[in-house]
C-alpha cells in the first residue's frame, strides 16, 4: 500500500520539503511529551534553531498559519520509509512456467531402466 502526497508545482513549500526530506538521516529522533514520535529539524534560516515536527504539527512560526514545509518533509519521509518496509509482492511464476497438469509425473520422479 502506497501513500500519495501531492506537492503543487506552484507552491514553493513542496520543493523545500523535498530538499529537507533528503536530509532525514540528520534529523533528531525524539518523542513529544504526549508520546508521539517527532523529528528535530534544523531551521534553514537559523542553524541554532530546531523545530520539533510530526506529520501534523510543527513548532515553526509558519505552522501556525498552514501546513509548513517541515510537516511536508516528515510526511514524505514517513511515506518513503513505509514503502521501503512493505513486503515485496510474491512473484507468480505460473505465468512463465505454466501450471502443472493433473496426472503428469514430474521428470524428477521418473527412473530410467537400463
Amino acid at each position: 500500500m502506497s501513500t500519495m502526497i501531492t506537492l503543487p508545482a506552484t507552491d514553493p513549500r513542496g520543493a523545500k520539503a523535498v530538499a529537507i526530506a533528503t536530509d532525514a538521516g540528520q534529523w533528531l529522533k525524539c518523542y513529544l511529551k504526549d508520546g508521539r514520535k517527532a523529528y528535530g529539524i534544523r531551521s534553514s534560516a537559523d542553524s541554532n534553531q530546531i523545530y520539533f515536527v510530526t506529520r501534523t504539527s510543527c513548532t515553526c512560526p509558519d505552522a501556525r498559519r498552514h501546513e509548513c514545509k517541515h510537516m511536508l518533509a516528515v510526511q514524505l519521509h514517513c511515506a518513503l520509509v513505509a514503502e521501503q518496509q512493505a513486503p515485496a509482492p510474491k512473484a507468480d511464476l505460473s505465468r512463465i512456467l505454466g501450471r502443472p497438469q493433473r496426472g503428469v509425473i514430474p521428470a524428477a520422479l521418473i527412473e530410467r531402466e537400463d
